[in-house]
């Protein structure tokens, strides 16, 4: 091997995060120690007339040099078993995905062999979701267009089947029951509250134009707002909504509500403050215990929870 593809070599092993050892080396690229050491004098060299923030470094414990910032970490065993649980049980990829993914994640875990009968029981028993559609790519396209702040003109299929044309201005992207959404302004009413849209639903988009400043200060409002509240029972108006539930109730509507404020305490009942979609958390709050939480307001809501509880009563035979 001559000198400038050895030490091309040397350096996108560096480069990777793999440390290197000296003796290693020497044998699989048939050169003397002395030539591996020039050839290490001339990394750092490169390194420091460039200006690079990143120093070659030797790491005596490991016996081998390594690159600072560029160096891998392995998950431990315990990381790995919790994000394969998360892609189980939220089940949004395609078996396909699924198993390329976990294959992934696995080969750069700790002690992985260990694990590889449990990624095969992981592996068999996992089924794709009923639309099956590939969602990876797509999921990284549009996060890309939100990173550079783009706008996008997509195909989507509406529930009722019907394929229609979106101009969006995207905000984030979220996921509920076994779904993934793309959360975004339609360019026709940039001035309500933004459209959920099902990934699996989105057959093609293209990129129309840069995000106004309005429009990124709209975006940037919204996520400091709603972001870490966002509940995904999307359906109806986004309103704010009075409730009271026990003390002991609070964390549980808290972690379902990020956005749950105290506003008043009496004894051991909160009034709580919430905002989300009114038809979602009618959904919600009726499969809850009578005793956990009761709703207070607004009258809107209360109107939509009764006439619910009518036409369940009235399709079981029950008298209103």
């Amino acid at each position: 091997m001559d000198q400038i593809t050895r030490v091309l070599f040397l350096y996108s092993q560096l480069m990777k995060g793999e440390g290197v050892n000296r003796a290693v080396f020497c044998i699989e690229n048939d050169c003397s120690s002395r030539t591996f050491d020039r050839d290490i004098e001339n990394v750092r060299l490169y390194l420091s007339e460039s200006y690079s923030a990143s120093e070659l470094i030797y790491d005596r414990s490991r016996k081998a040099y390594y690159i600072s910032g560029t160096e891998r970490t392995k998950l431990e065993s315990v990381e790995y078993l919790f994000v394969e649980q998360i892609l189980k049980d939220t089940a949004v990829l395609r078996k396909d995905e699924f198993e390329i993914l976990t294959s992934h994640l696995l080969s750069n875990t700790e002690k992985s062999k260990s694990f590889d009968w449990l990624k095969n029981e992981a592996h068999s028993g996992y089924k794709s979701p009923s639309h099956n559609r590939a969602l990876l790519k797509l999921h990284g396209d549009l996060v890309s267009v939100m990173q550079y702040k783009k706008c996008i003109r997509m195909k989507y299929l509406k529930n009722n089947g019907e394929e229609v044309e979106r101009d969006v201005i995207p905000c984030t992207i979220k996921s509920d029951f076994g779904y993934l959404y793309l959360i975004g302004y339609r360019e026709d009413r940039i001035d309500e509250y933004p459209a959920y849209f099902r990934l699996d639903r989105i057959y093609s988009f293209y990129i129309t134009r840069k995000q106004t400043m309005k429009e990124q200060e709209k975006v940037k409002s919204f996520m400091e707002k709603h972001y870490g509240g966002i509940v995904q029972m999307y359906g109806g108006n986004f309103v704010e909504i009075m409730l009271e539930c026990k003390e002991k109730y609070f964390s549980y509507v808290c972690d379902k509500f990020r956005n749950a404020k105290i506003v008043e305490q009496d004894k051991e009942l909160l009034t709580v403050k919430i905002s989300a979609f009114e038809d979602g958390f009618v959904k919600w709050v009726m499969g809850q215990s009578h005793d956990m939480v009761t709703l207070l307001g607004p009258e809107s809501t209360k109107n939509k929870l009764v006439e619910k509880a009518r036409t369940i009563i009235s399709k079981y035979g029950g008298v209103s």
